[in-house]
C-alpha cells in the first residue's frame, strides 16, 4: 500500500494539474483512511527528492516565499548562506504549496482556514492559538495552524523554533508536527527546534510531560522535564537526553548560546537574529565545534570580532544587510 500510495504522491508533485484535481488530491490526503501510509510515503517522497529540485518547483515555491515574507536571494559570487534556500526548507515548503495549507495532518482541515504565521529574520513573536495556547516563535519560523480547531486533536506544523505553553484540555492531545517528528502534549510547556538547514530536531520539556514519535511511530518517547529527544535527519535515528535547560531557553531571554556548534551552524543562526547575509566560502571553514556564549542584546560586530579572535583565520566587513567573510591572506 505504502508503495502505491507514494507511486500517487510521486506522480501527482511531477506535474502541473488543475484547480479541481488539486482539490481532490488534497481531500484524499487528508483523509484517516491510510493515514499512517500516506505520511510514511510523504517522508520517502521527501528524502529522495532532496537535491533535485527543479526551476518549476522553485517558481511555485516562489509564490509561497512572498505569502510569508520570505524573499528568494538571487545567486552571486562566491557563496551565499540563505536559510531558505535550502532543500530541505523547500521539499517542507513545497507540501504546504500544492493546496495552499500544510497536507501533512489526520484531521479534516480543509474545513477550517489555515493560518500562516512567519517570524522574519531578526524578530521574534508571541502568538495565541485558538485554544488560548501561547507560543513564541524564534526568528525565521514558519507555524501554522487552524483557525479553529476541529476534531479530535489540536495539531500545529512547526518549521524552525518555537516555545508552547499548552492550555490543558485532556480530551483533545495538543500535537506539534515537524518533519517526521511529533510531539504530543495534554497541558505543558515545551520547546521544538527544526530549522531545515540544521540536521537535527530537538523536543524539550521544560515542565508536564509529553510523548515524541518519530518515524511515523516507529519509535515513541514519553518524557520528563528536562530531557530531550534528538532525531538525526540523516540518519533518521533519534535518542533521549538531558538537556541543559538555560540554553534551550537562552533565545527566549536574547541570549546567544552555542554548545558544540559549528562555524557554519553559527553562522545560520546569526542570519536569522540578525537579518543579515553571510558571503563567504563556508569550506574555508573546518568541521571544528565551538562554545560561544553571548550576553543579551550582544551586536553581531561584537559577536564576529570574538569570534575571529578564537576561529581566528578571517577578516569580514559588514555592509548594509551582508557580511562579507574572508580569509586572512
Amino acid at each position: 500500500m505504502k508503495d502505491y500510495i507514494q507511486r500517487i504522491i510521486s506522480a501527482f508533485t511531477a506535474s502541473r494539474h488543475n484547480e479541481i484535481l488539486t482539490k481532490e488530491v488534497h481531500q484524499w490526503l487528508v483523509d484517516e483512511k491510510h493515514a499512517d501510509e500516506k505520511d510514511a510515503a510523504l517522508h520517502t517522497l521527501w528524502e529522495e527528492t532532496e537535491g533535485k529540485i527543479n526551476t518549476d518547483t522553485w517558481n511555485s515555491l516562489s509564490e509561497v516565499y512572498d505569502k510569508v515574507g520570505v524573499n528568494e536571494q538571487k545567486k552571486t559570487r562566491g557563496f551565499r548562506i540563505r536559510v531558505w534556500q535550502y532543500t530541505a526548507a523547500a521539499v517542507v515548503i513545497f507540501a504546504i504549496s500544492i493546496s495552499g495549507t500544510f497536507f501533512l495532518t489526520k484531521n479534516k482541515y480543509s474545513e477550517a482556514a489555515m493560518v500562516e504565521n512567519f517570524t522574519s529574520a531578526g524578530n521574534m513573536n508571541v502568538i495565541e492559538l485558538p485554544d488560548g495556547s501561547k507560543v513564541q516563535t524564534n526568528s525565521g519560523t514558519l507555524l501554522l495552524y487552524p483557525e479553529i480547531f476541529k476534531g479530535d486533536t489540536r495539531t500545529v506544523y512547526l518549521i524552525g523554533e518555537a516555545n508552547f505553553r499548552v492550555m490543558k484540555n485532556p480530551d483533545k492531545p495538543f500535537i506539534v508536527k515537524s518533519g517526521i517528528v511529533s510531539v504530543t502534549a495534554l497541558g505543558t510547556e515545551f520547546n521544538v527546534a527544526a530549522y531545515p538547514e540544521t540536521n537535527e530536531i530537538i523536543a524539550t520539556l521544560l515542565t508536564g510531560k509529553i510523548k515524541v514519535d518519530c518515524n511515523g511511530g516507529k519509535n515513541s518517547y514519553i518524557l520528563n522535564p528536562g530531557e530531550q529527544i534528538v532525531y538525526q535527519n540523516t540518519t533518521s535515528q533519534s535518542y533521549l537526553a538531558n538537556a541543559n535547560m538555560e540554553d534551550v531557553t537562552a533565545w527566549q531571554k536574547g541570549l546567544f548560546v552555542f554548545r558544540g556548534k559549528t562555524m557554519k551552524e553559527i553562522l545560520f543562526t546569526l542570519e536569522r537574529r540578525f537579518n543579515v547575509t553571510f558571503q563567504c566560502n563556508i569550506s574555508s571553514f573546518s568541521n571544528d565545534k565551538y562554545n560561544f556564549s553571548f550576553r543579551q542584546n550582544a551586536s553581531i560586530e561584537e559577536i564576529m570580532n570574538v569570534m575571529g579572535e578564537i576561529v581566528g583565520g578571517f577578516n569580514y566587513k559588514i555592509e548594509g544587510n551582508v557580511c562579507y567573510i574572508k580569509n586572512k591572506k
